[in-house]
């Protein structure tokens, strides 16, 4: 988006409120970091900072350090904050700390979903699961070869979709906030191929324990596939960090 270089704090916080809006954002969503906004609204991050103080203050959204702006409501300040935004609020707030042990987040993440997907398959209509099946058509689409960081953005949509077809909101909430923790050190993970095809075989089964209503066969399959992620943290754990760009 290109805007004039005359562009004031108060247009921003049109604009933001327009992103909210179009983005399909709702209360607990995380918006973009300051200088990405900046790049996409052509203006300079401190008018961009001074905009988000502005659209808190008007209720839109919640600024917590070290965490960035979370939305607060889908419109403008006469809306009050819904209860999953205020409890998404603080848990950002605490799981954005720096001292956080990640493993402990992933176990978190672990207990949250296994909850979530059992739901799911609980309340699941097969109508309701169009959006989950194109999403995984969309990963296997992805040539296994591919560095793709799409694959990545569509592995988070997917989990947040089972959040919504489980019905609770705060656990979905929760569930984008560790998402947004976990995935910068999931990225690193040295994906080859066979990890590549077993995340997409690992998301089938998963799919497939929905369609057929059965809760306790779709726990199974999140938890195998959450560990596998879980694992290749610890296997990545067990090699040296990078000394001068070598190995």
């Amino acid at each position: 988006m290109t805007v004039a270089s005359s562009t004031t704090a108060a247009d921003v916080v049109g604009l933001l409120g327009d992103l909210i809006a179009n983005g399909n954002l709702g209360p607990g969503d995380r918006l973009p970091p300051i200088r990405e906004l900046a790049l996409q609204f052509g203006v300079r991050a401190g008018t961009v900072r001074d905009a988000l103080l502005a659209a808190q203050s008007k209720g839109l959204l919640k600024v917590l350090p070290r965490v960035g702006a979370i939305v607060q409501a889908a419109g403008g300040a006469d809306r009050s904050p819904s209860i999953a935004a205020n409890v998404g609020r603080d848990f950002a707030e605490l799981v954005g700390q720096r001292d956080q042990n990640l493993f402990h987040v992933l176990e978190t993440r672990e207990a949250l979903e296994l909850t979530m997907v059992a739901r799911a398959a609980q309340r699941r209509e097969l109508s309701e699961l169009f959006r989950l099946r194109q999403i995984l058509t969309e990963m296997a689409a992805i040539p296994l070869k591919v560095e793709s960081p799409e694959y990545a953005e569509l592995d988070v949509e997917f989990h947040l979709e089972i959040g919504r077809l489980s019905g609770n909101s705060v656990m979905t909430s929760l569930l984008r906030i560790l998402l947004h923790e976990v995935r910068p050190h999931l990225g690193r993970i040295r994906w080859s191929d066979n990890r590549r095809l077993e995340a997409n075989e690992s998301h089938a089964q998963i799919y497939s324990a929905l369609a057929a209503g059965d809760a306790e066969q779709a726990q199974s399959a999140m938890r195998d596939h959450i560990r596998t992620a879980y694992n290749s943290l610890l296997d990545e754990m067990r090699q040296p960090p990078t000394m001068n760009g070598e190995k």
